[in-house]
C-alpha cells in the first residue's frame, strides 16, 4: 500500500478547494448582494474591496483544501475515514477516522492568531458532547 500523496493529486485538491469556484461565487455574491463592494461611508475602492474578499476567500479556503487533503493522506494511509458531522449534537469535526479499535478526532487549524474566541468555541461544543 503506498504512504505518499502524488503530486498530482496534491495539485487536484487544493486547485479544485480553493481556486476553481472562487472567482465565479464572487460574481454571483457581486450581482446578488452589490451594497457589500460600493457604498457612501466605504473608504476601500471597490476594486481594492473585490482584491480583499477574492484573497480572503482563498485563505478560507485554504483551510478547507488541508481538510481534504488530510482526509485523502489518511485514507492513503489505510484509516477508515468515518462521518465528521454529528447532527444530534451539533458537532462538525474536521477529521474522524479509525484505525483498529481506535477513533481519532482532530480539529485542524490553519492560522487562529486573529479570533481565539473561534478555538474557545470549539473546544466548549467538545466538550459539550
Amino acid at each position: 500500500m503506498p504512504t505518499i500523496m502524488e503530486y498530482s493529486k496534491f495539485e487536484e485538491i487544493f486547485n479544485r478547494e480553493i481556486f476553481e469556484h472562487s472567482k465565479p461565487k464572487l460574481l454571483e455574491t457581486i450581482a446578488n448582494e452589490p451594497n457589500r463592494y460600493i457604498g457612501l461611508f466605504r473608504p476601500t475602492k471597490p476594486k481594492g474591496k473585490l482584491l480583499q474578499n477574492l484573497l480572503q476567500s482563498h485563505e478560507i479556503r485554504m483551510g478547507n483544501a488541508f481538510e481534504v487533503l488530510f482526509e485523502e493522506y489518511f485514507r492513503i494511509l489505510g484509516y477508515n475515514i468515518l462521518q465528521k458531522k454529528f447532527t444530534d449534537e451539533n458537532l462538525d469535526i474536521d477529521q474522524c477516522f479509525r484505525n483498529d479499535d481506535v477513533i481519532y478526532f482532530i480539529e485542524q487549524k490553519i492560522r487562529d492568531d486573529h479570533d481565539s474566541s473561534k478555538k474557545r468555541g470549539q473546544i466548549d461544543n467538545f466538550e459539550r458532547s
